[in-house]
């Protein structure tokens, strides 16, 4: 072999999920990891390395010999801990506050359990890596990183050794696996492969039974021992990056793609819940936080973090990469649902304490009425029922809100009547089927307080709605629909006087029959067997407060229904859509050209933005996509969809992959027989928009608005300490964005932490709560801070200054 250093890496990789369910992954952790302890006291030079702190929290709890065990092999410097983070997460789709929520849980308790963390990134088996893990990286305590996929055929890269450097200039030092993480049949020759690589840099072998777990064999060891020489080091990955920390490396500042791109889209179940817990979750801290602000509550920190944990591992990349048996999709819809339970309840208490500490009487003494629920009975003394309106959004809004009641006037806390519109609810119930919404306008991170007020007939309004069945219109755009087709036909822009789509949107079927589940070696889906060109129209609401046309189309075993909404003096069209779908095989996407000269594509990734081809390949984004020039674009936020393509300057969103669960036979339909079951079958709802592109700033708010809408609590009369308004937090600059406001884990403060959006520096005035501040953000920086005692420091993801 030739003569160079080669690191040795004894592992087991471990899905704790994949063609099996979790209680069988959890075995497996416990059988690899007793037989990885057996070979330590058989082989004194041998050495084992493995990740994910949820594998040792299930030790500990399960095994506490075995546990004290690892603890003193890590003490050794035998046991080698890396990755830390909760488990091997797919590393495009969650949100940049989940990635800090990995290296929070899991680096501090390596650090309690171990007294040391990991300070190597390891994610071996993820399917790509987006370019912001560099900074990510660095802020949970992490300066090197290994990976595996993209293998060489899918991305070059100049080096298997080199330096990652993120947007913001963060840098790891970075390790593509050039072969396998666990390979045990023919590993020699994959020994002598490695040696033969990239001159004499030094190079790391990854052996070991993997998957389903296993490690290194006594049959193994024992051959590697009579047949390496000393150039064969048995050692870690925390050792071979200190050997060579000090070599020259290229530099790649890029993202790290792609490896199976059908995984961004497959699947929607998981996409669904990992979204909605993430969101749910930042939440209920955010009004946590308030609560205990302005009424001294207490913050739940417990049962936010049992709800993360859940959501952190259902972001282990077969999971939420759509690519696990079904059954496993059920235990992952149990675990995102107790996830999105707790955190309903944990916002819905924090909230009604809130409102239940407004002076929602105004001051006044007054005694309940006990003859009946009339609303004459509840509108005492002309106050109007008292509805509280919240903000989680570090800016303010003003949208529609629904409240389960029919009033005729709304108003607000100082009697200025506002917009209000009666429109469907969600019963069917005699004459007893309508609600009202109307025009809320809430501060950053605060409330506000509205009156509803029941009338003898419907109040007249203003109406600032030009609607006919297929076109409707405010102040500031007019949406007209193809009322033969179904699809948009324009989005004109009254201010600027001009149109932004170039022709109409398509509803377009893509045939995937060569396809697995992962789409492994497809690039692009452009086998489009059907185009939708025939729908109807029609309005289902018009009113002062927003108009809405719905589209219906079918097509092969499919029908859409989607309803486009605009509300009062806003230039965003938000979709409705219900979706029956029962193809096999075949991908719906949802495509609409902007009318653009020299486009750009741009699309949301953990903390930041990234641009992306415009050459029809299917991409991976978070909340929103774009096509743009100069002049303006298309934004589409979504909900829970994190698949598109960019094609010159047509923008199309990946809806729903008719693709087989768990298929691995890379497009042979030969396999598939009558037990092979379809994935995305039946009914799916959810929600996306179309706007304008003016700035990354404001397509990131476009996002954050669809997907953290206002909330209200209906209330009764009583007095109470807190005002009938409040503005919780103040940002000067829009290209700050806030993730997260959470009690600091390690006392009574608060942890805010941003993000600048535009990739310059910044200078930004702030005022969380009582406290303001200044703070400098260089391009893309992502910051933490500490808020306590109204001092301000700065740390990193674990909260350590």
């Amino acid at each position: 072999m030739a003569n160079k250093k080669i690191y040795l890496i004894g592992n087991a990789h471990l899905d704790p999920v994949w063609l099996w369910q979790w209680q069988e992954g959890f075995a497996e952790i416990k059988a690899t990891f007793r037989s990885a302890l057996d070979r330590m006291n058989e082989f004194d030079d041998f050495k084992f390395t493995s990740a994910c702190s949820s594998y040792y929290m299930w030790i500990e709890k399960s095994d506490k010999a075995m546990f004290e065990e690892i603890q003193q092999r890590v003490k050794e410097g035998r046991w080698n801990l890396v990755g830390g983070w909760f488990i091997q997460p797919d590393c495009n789709l969650p949100s940049g506050e989940a990635f800090a929520r990995h290296g929070l849980i899991s680096q501090r308790y390596f650090k309690e359990k171990f007294g040391k963390i990991a300070n190597v990134g390891y994610n071996v088996d993820s399917f790509g890596h987006n370019g912001n893990l560099p900074k990510i990286l660095r802020n949970s305590g992490m300066d090197s990183y290994v990976f595996m996929r993209p293998m060489p055929h899918e991305k070059e890269l100049p080096a298997s050794l080199f330096k990652w450097q993120s947007m913001d200039g963060s840098q790891v030092t970075t390790y593509r696996i050039p072969e396998h993480y666990g390979i045990i049949t023919k590993v020699f020759d994959m020994f002598q492969r490695i040696a033969d690589m990239e001159g004499d840099t030094p190079m790391m072998a990854f052996y070991g039974v993997g998957n389903h777990g296993g490690g290194p064999t006594i049959e193994l060891l024992e051959k590697m021992h009579s047949e390496l020489d000393k150039d064969h080091i048995y050692s870690t990955p925390t050792e071979y990056f200190k050997e060579v920390e000090n070599l020259d490396m290229p530099v790649v500042a890029d993202d790290l793609q792609y490896h199976a791109k059908g995984c961004y889209s497959v699947c929607s179940q998981v996409k669904t819940g990992n979204r909605k817990s993430e969101n749910m979750l930042i939440e209920a801290e955010k009004y946590s936080a308030l609560s205990k602000t302005l009424i001294n509550t207490e913050y739940p920190a417990a049962e936010i973090e049992r709800g993360w944990k859940n959501v952190l591992f259902n972001q282990f990349h077969d999971i939420l990469g759509g690519c696990s048996i079904k059954e496993a999709y059920t235990d992952a819809a149990w675990s995102h649902g107790e996830a999105m339970n707790i955190a309903s309840q944990v916002s819905n208490f924090a909230l009604q304490q809130i409102s239940w500490n407004i002076d929602t009487s105004k001051g006044l003494d007054i005694t309940a009425k006990k003859e009946g629920i009339e609303w004459v009975n509840k509108c005492v003394d002309g106050l109007g029922i008292p509805v509280v309106v919240f903000n989680p959004l570090p800016f303010a809004v003003e949208r529609a809100v629904q409240v389960h009641y029919l009033a005729y006037e709304v108003k607000t806390d100082d009697g200025e009547i506002v917009p209000s519109q009666k429109v469907r609810a969600s019963k069917t119930n005699n004459d007893d089927k309508w609600e009202t919404a109307f025009m809320a306008k809430v501060p950053a991170l605060g409330y506000s307080v509205y009156r509803l007020h029941k009338l003898d007939e419907e109040k007249e309004y203003e109406n600032s709605f030009i609607c006919t069945e297929s076109s409707i219109e405010n102040s500031k755009i007019k949406l007209t629909m193809n009322s033969k087709t179904g699809e948009v036909a324009s989005i004109f822009l009254k201010e600027e006087k001009k149109e932004f789509l170039l022709g109409e949107s398509k509803t377009v079927f893509v045939d995937e029959t060569d396809s697995d589940t992962w789409a492994h070696g497809i690039k692009e889906f452009k086998n489009v067997v059907g185009i939708c060109n025939e729908g109807s129209v029609h309005l289902i609401e018009k009113g002062p407060i927003r108009a809405t046309l719905r589209s219906v189309i079918k097509m092969f075993d499919t029908e859409i229904i989607r309803d486009y909404t605009i509300e009062k003096d806003s230039d965003v069209v938000t979709v409705k859509s219900k979706i029956d779908f029962h193809e096999k095989h075949k991908m719906l996407k949802f495509s609409i050209p902007a009318a653009v000269e020299n486009p750009k594509a741009y699309a949301k990734i953990p903390f930041g933005f990234i641009e992306r081809p415009i050459d029809g390949t299917e991409q991976v984004c978070g909340e929103w996509a774009a096509i743009c020039d100069d002049k303006g674009g298309i934004v589409l936020a979504n909900e829970d969809k994190y698949s598109f393509d960019a094609d010159k300057n047509v923008l199309s969103m990946t809806v729903l992959r008719g693709a087989v669960y768990a298929d691995h036979c890379f497009g042979n339909t030969d396999f598939h027989d009558e037990f092979s079951e379809f994935i995305d079958q039946g009914i799916h709802k959810f929600s996306y928009s179309i706007s304008p592109f003016k700035s990354i700033s404001k397509a990131e708010k476009d996002g954050e608005i669809l997907n953290s809408p206002l909330t209200s609590v209906v209330e009764t009369f009583h007095k109470g300490t807190l005002g009938r308004s409040y503005q919780g937090i103040e940002i000067s600059k829009e290209n700050i964005v806030v993730t997260a406001l959470k009690k600091y884990e390690d006392g009574d403060g608060w942890v805010l932490r941003c993000y600048e959006t535009e990739d310059k520096e910044t200078d930004v005035e702030i005022k969380a709560f009582d406290t303001e501040f200044t703070a400098s953000f260089a391009h893309s920086e992502v910051k933490t801070f500490i808020i306590e005692d109204n001092k301000v420091t700065e740390a990193d993801f674990m909260e350590w200054r």
